[in-house]
């Protein structure tokens, strides 16, 4: 017969040397179901929500519908994200079994994975207390719910950002090749889903070059450590190359790279630190009231700390916050500490979202939910302090996911715009500035023109010519400009849609226009 597993407190560390893993720990295991129904809870209003909640929400569910009539990613379907992500789309698509909802099945499940990693993350750095707080906070973030409720990019690569933190931890606690091996594959999974999580590699870098640095201090070479290094980097590369080949790599290149460097030529650094703070304001207010928590009760602990004095002290040198252990003049090995991972994380993801990252969208700054809520975790308050704050949090969080919660659906003209087009004949297509009213009505659009943003009208790779040249294809029977940011400005567009058979339909209140084809029988058995 089996022998039971031993018990530990509630509260204890868990380590790669203790006997009792997460597996065989039923607390943990509740936990993690707890914290996965509150990601759940949080965002299945927005799942099922009946409008696109916003302008990715929409580019994303009709690039799942031109993948399901067989549009090839970057060849055919426009992508302007890593090759990783709308493969992923197609696969939570499938998992949805095609419903009208089921693209946004990879948002769901991305937010309830980083919630789980989060929790895993913050075990290894400081406790159960502190895991289950940066749990909590991560599930009930309103910058994360924005990109993991409505479809976006920035909810996988965020999961995956967290999975390469925790396989750091792995390989920092248990240096072998297996966990290099994951290391390089999450990495590789960041990468190709989203460059803007790119500041993981911080935490990534420290773990591998630590034991190469430790050991060029002793004058030493470790080869063990370099061929983790390059197995870490190798599985990294291999990965992209496998999801990015199939496609062809210069046309990922040209959306997923170019098209975004392109983008980031003029930057106004005041304009997106303003656009940071003020998001992290609007969408994230109890992960900054614990911040500000964790920061006065750091700094009255340190002061009490500093005003004690003692013999074993001064006699037993204790390592400094960026390393794990004593870095003294006897040649022990470096190890990166858990503060110095979290606030690095958090440092250059703040740098890198201010000077490099342009345009800043608010859908970004849930980049930094985690790693702000790692910090937390690693400088938690006392669990009763956390327990009070939590209560005084609990209003923050049903502020900050106003607009989630209880989405409302379309009204006024968008809901007109709909019902027309939910109007037309069956299987009848559509090309709109806004592809959100297109997927709710149940239609579809042409594969390049899934994405119709501002920037790719102001790289000129749509014009009024391009637009003019779509709208003949025989299945496209309906054309709304709604922005003057995207179709709208192109002024010569209404004369060119109707020498071509269009006819415009009143929807007036908000500058809309939709023409509708009047020779149009749409396409049966199309989609």
């Amino acid at each position: 017969m089996p022998r039971a597993p031993p018990t530990v407190p509630p509260n204890t560390r868990v380590t790669v040397n203790d006997p009792l893993t997460l597996r065989h720990d039923r607390a943990r295991a509740i936990d993690l179901i707890g914290l996965g129904l509150l990601a759940l809870l949080v965002r299945i209003p927005a799942f099922l929500s009946s409008k696109a909640l916003t302008f990715d929400d929409g580019v994303f569910s009709l690039s799942a519908l031109a993948m399901r009539d067989g549009g090839i990613p970057f060849a055919d379907v426009f992508s302007s994200q890593g090759p990783l992500f709308l493969p992923l789309v197609w696969l939570g698509d499938l998992l949805g079994l095609r419903s009208i909802n089921s693209p946004r099945i990879l948002g769901l499940l991305a937010g309830v994975g980083a919630v789980a990693l989060t929790y895993l993350v913050a075990l290894r750095l400081r406790d159960r207390t502190a895991a289950l707080l940066a749990g909590a906070l991560v599930a009930t973030s309103g910058a994360l719910a924005w990109v993991t409720g409505p479809l976006a990019a920035d909810g996988p690569a965020i999961a995956f950002a967290v999975a390469a933190v925790l396989f750091s931890l792995w390989l920092r606690d248990d240096p072998n090749v297996r966990n290099a091996v994951l290391v390089g594959l999450a990495t590789g999974a960041v990468l190709s889903t989203k460059s803007l999580e790119a500041p993981v590699l911080v935490i990534v870098g420290l773990v591998l070059l630590a034991p190469i640095a430790s050991a060029a201090r002793r004058r030493e070479l470790d080869r063990a450590a370099i061929g983790r290094l390059a197995t870490a980097v190798g599985s990294s590369v291999v990965l992209f190359l496998a999801v990015s080949l199939p496609f062809g790599m210069a046309d990922v290149w040209d959306q997923s790279v170019r098209y975004r460097t392109e983008a980031a030529a003029n930057r106004d650094i005041p304009a997106t630190a303003g656009k940071l703070i003020t998001t992290l304001w609007d969408r994230d207010l109890a992960l900054l009231f614990f911040a500000v928590l964790a920061l006065v009760c750091g700094v009255l602990a340190q002061r009490g700390r500093a005003g004690r004095t003692g013999a074993d002290s001064a006699e037993q040198p204790s390592p400094r916050w960026w390393s794990q252990s004593t870095w003294s003049d006897t040649g022990q090995d470096w190890e990166p500490s858990n503060a110095l991972l979290a606030v690095s994380w958090l440092a250059c993801t703040l740098i890198w979202l201010v000077l490099v990252v342009s345009p800043l969208w608010r859908p970004h700054v849930a980049a930094v939910t985690v790693p702000l809520a790692l910090v937390v975790a690693v400088y938690r308050p006392p669990a009763r302090v956390c327990a009070v704050g939590a209560v005084l949090a609990l209003p923050l969080v049903f502020i900050q996911l106003d607009g989630l919660l209880v989405p409302s659906g379309y009204d006024g003209v968008r809901a007109e715009l709909v019902s027309e087009l939910e109007d037309l004949p069956p299987g009848a297509w559509v090309i709109s500035d806004e592809p959100g009213v297109v997927w709710r009505a149940g239609r579809r659009t042409t594969d390049d023109l899934v994405d119709p943003s501002m920037l790719r009208r102001e790289q000129g790779r749509y014009t009024a010519e391009s637009l003019l040249q779509a709208a003949q294809d025989p299945r496209v029977c309906a054309f709304v400009a709604i922005s003057d940011q995207r179709f709208g400005a192109f002024d010569e567009l209404p004369a060119g849609l109707a020498a071509i058979g269009y006819d415009p339909v009143d929807t007036s209140g908000d500058g809309s226009v939709l023409f509708v084809r009047s020779d149009c029988e749409g396409s049966p058995g199309g989609s």
